[in-house]
């Protein structure tokens, strides 16, 4: 998951690495992969609606964020968002994202000129570059479905019903199926329980508690709408602040 959060372009760019105070003391020197070097054109950054696309030339990880720079029709772009296994030479599509210009990374200790933050990095079809460590891509495993907890909903049955539910608190029992922790100082869990389809099977839940991929738990938390976390990370549906239990 995500996805798996970051300053709003109106704030100081540092915050970001300032927001995870925990992640930076703990974190161990960024792992990196980096193209041959060739020289790359100078051109003007893509425009705040280009769509970023391009072939991945360089990946840095640290604090659960992928840092790629990317050939960009012959431009060299640095993007950022949440952590991704990308090799060198993984192929991109269409992205958007939120252009942060002197954007300081403690965790890095790195000042980059101009980078996008984006929501999710798009690999492009069958432009995914060979695993670097030789393994087989794994594929995510269907989830079964699972009972609502006590008193709770399903993840299908919040998102049609969403609207009633904002600002509510709700119960959801699903599947860890994605984890990004210590980001702006809360931990995010992405839950399935069986149920719904593509953009209504997948619900993102912030909490102060840790779980790990397959666990089987209990959120209870509130439900937000249109939430925007800033740099380009917009969520339409989510439950925040949320408790968690075993099932």
């Amino acid at each position: 998951m995500v996805a798996l959060a970051l300053a709003a372009c109106d704030r100081q760019p540092s915050r970001l690495d300032q927001a995870q105070p925990h992640a930076r003391a703990a974190e161990p020197a960024p792992t990196t992969a980096t193209a041959p070097t060739t020289a790359t054109a100078s051109a003007p950054a893509p425009e705040a609606d280009d769509d970023l696309s391009g072939s991945v030339q360089e990946t840095m990880n640290a604090a659960g964020y992928t840092y790629a720079r990317v050939d960009h029709g012959g431009t060299s772009v640095w993007i950022a968002g949440p952590e991704t296994t990308l090799g060198v030479g993984t192929k991109l599509g269409a992205m958007h994202g939120t252009l942060m210009e002197k954007f300081h990374s403690d965790t890095l200790n790195r000042t980059f000129d101009q980078i996008y933050f984006v929501n999710d990095f798009a690999v492009a079809p069958g432009g995914a570059s060979p695993n670097p460590h030789g393994a087989p891509a794994v594929a995510a495993a269907k989830v079964e479905k699972l009972d609502p907890a006590p008193g709770g909903t399903t993840v299908a049955d919040l998102f049609a019903h969403k609207t009633t539910l904002a600002g509510k608190p709700v119960i959801v029992r699903g599947k860890v199926v994605k984890v990004n922790n210590e980001i702006l100082g809360r931990n995010w869990l992405h839950l399935q329980d069986g149920t719904g389809g593509p953009g209504t099977n997948d619900l993102l839940v912030t909490t102060q508690a840790k779980a790990s991929l397959g666990d089987v738990v209990i959120a209870r938390g509130k439900v937000s709408l249109d939430r925007d976390f800033g740099a380009g990370y917009r969520y339409p549906v989510l439950v925040e602040d949320a408790t968690i239990s075993e099932h």
